[in-house]
């Protein structure tokens, strides 16, 4: 009896220690993730988790405050609704002032290398052309053959532009220029690839505004240069056709003559007048300018490559990584 009853309890003794050890069994395995792994899923939640903006804006908010905060969510690439939210009528004056005031920041360590225009591509209603400018430093031109970093933009995508550059050689204050006297002044035309990022975009419930859009300094992040430049008066706009290709499928292409329904020389002597309409800027020797986008832009993410081919002036390449 008592010998059964021994084996009895040593038999329960050992089912315990069982489910006790295959207990801990379990717990380590749900634990024990190698190391280099947890590191690497520990890092990835760390870079992709959102930064956020350390400024807030309000309704009477000051110009600096907001200049402070359109700055940190442009360096940061954090989109801000609070331009839509707490400023939803602001005017386009009032915008050109406040990146004056953006720019005026930017030229304490950078040098301002020239300009670029958005909207410029001619809408199905030619009533509703509405262009804006904005600024390019040095430090948003990229250079050919090295791949741009893809958390220079908001979420890490991309709009690619197709677009016309000219190099001005001469001082053109506006506001009452000629088409004829900006294009003597121009030394050279090429292409050249846009890319761009909106960190001033609104919501359905708040949406942002062309002079957002203007605060946001119409939503510029960087250009690629094309290395053939040719004179003005050797191109034929009319037959000169941008196309882009992303990852090997063709996206987009139109011809140059959708720059404000006429051509990229158009755009530039709008610019040329508008600058000084809003401002006390105006083009200068050594500028270059980029006139908008011909097509409808599309999207690239990081690990893919865009290709732009112009029909004279050459291919332009850029990865995003």
């Amino acid at each position: 009896m008592y010998r059964n009853l021994i084996i009895m309890l040593m038999g329960s003794a050992l089912v315990t220690m069982l489910s006790v050890c295959m207990a801990c069994a379990t717990t380590d395995d749900e634990s024990a993730t190698p190391p280099a792994e947890s590191e690497t899923e520990a890092d990835a939640e760390t870079t992709t988790a959102p930064e956020a903006l350390t400024t807030t804006l309000a309704p009477d908010s000051d110009r600096a405050a907001i200049v402070a905060h359109l700055l940190e969510a442009e360096e940061k690439k954090i989109n801000t609704e609070a331009m839509a939210v707490n400023f939803p009528d602001m005017d386009r004056q009032t915008a050109y002032d406040i990146q004056a005031d953006i720019l005026a920041e930017k030229l304490k360590t950078g040098e301002r290398v020239g300009w670029k225009i958005g909207f410029s591509r001619m809408p199905e209603d030619p009533a509703t052309l509405d262009p804006i400018y904005g600024h390019i430093m040095a430090s948003n031109v990229f250079e050919p053959g090295t791949p741009v970093e893809a958390a220079a933009f908001v979420a890490d995508s991309a709009v690619v532009e197709g677009e016309f550059v000219f190099w001005i050689g001469e001082d053109l204050p506006g506001p009452d220029l000629t088409r004829e006297q900006v294009g003597n002044a121009v030394t050279a035309v090429g292409g050249v690839i846009e890319l761009l990022s909106s960190w001033t975009s609104g919501s359905e419930e708040s949406p942002s505004t062309r002079d957002h859009d203007v605060t946001g300094n119409v939503f510029h992040v960087g250009i690629i240069l094309g290395e053939t430049r040719v004179p003005l008066d050797e191109m034929d706009f009319t037959n000169e056709t941008a196309t882009v290709e992303i990852d090997g499928e063709e996206r987009a292409s139109a011809l140059a003559t959708m720059n404000m329904g006429v051509d990229p020389l158009e755009a530039l002597t709008w610019l040329a007048n508008e600058l000084t309409t809003y401002s006390d800027e105006y083009l200068r020797a050594g500028d270059v300018v980029i006139t908008g986008t011909v097509f409808p832009p599309p999207r690239m993410g990081a690990g893919s490559k865009a290709v732009m081919s112009y029909t004279t002036l050459g291919t332009i390449e850029v990865e995003l990584e």
